[in-house]
């Protein structure tokens, strides 16, 4: 199988991007990069058409700005999971790995929040839902 076309909202297809995006600078295994880069500008074109059809400047102005977030969020979760593994790797479960579990929470909220809002600007119809026990 080759590809799997589906439909998904603009805030995932930024938020996959932006993971891309960093994954093109964090991951040096060349063979790795080939299929990153491939998947990069494939899904990086239809970001393109997105921000090139009917969009006015500040629509265009607002999803840039959340793509810069979403890409600034995914950066500090790559952090914190290489730091949590460290933890893990040394059996060092306290203070340090419970604030960093406990970022990851906050952290995803703000990214289903930022997602949320670059579908109501782009008029999209899906919506990401969360539901989880309050803090």
């Amino acid at each position: 199988m080759k590809k799997i076309l589906i439909e998904v909202s603009v805030g995932e297809l930024l938020d996959k991007i932006s993971i891309l995006d960093i994954k093109l600078v964090k991951i040096t295994d060349k063979n790795s990069l080939v299929f990153i880069k491939k998947e990069y500008e494939s899904l990086n074109s239809v970001k393109k058409k997105i921000l090139d059809t009917n969009i006015d400047a500040t629509k265009q102005s607002l999803i840039l700005d959340y793509y810069n977030q979403l890409k600034s969020i995914n950066e500090k979760l790559w952090y914190i999971e290489d730091e949590k593994r460290l933890c893990e790797k040394n059996s060092d479960f306290g203070e340090k790995f419970i604030k960093l579990s406990r970022d990851v929470h906050f952290l995803n909220d703000k990214r289903a929040e930022i997602k949320l809002n670059c579908n109501q600007v782009t008029d999209f119809d899906f919506r990401e839902i969360k539901q989880y026990t309050k803090y």
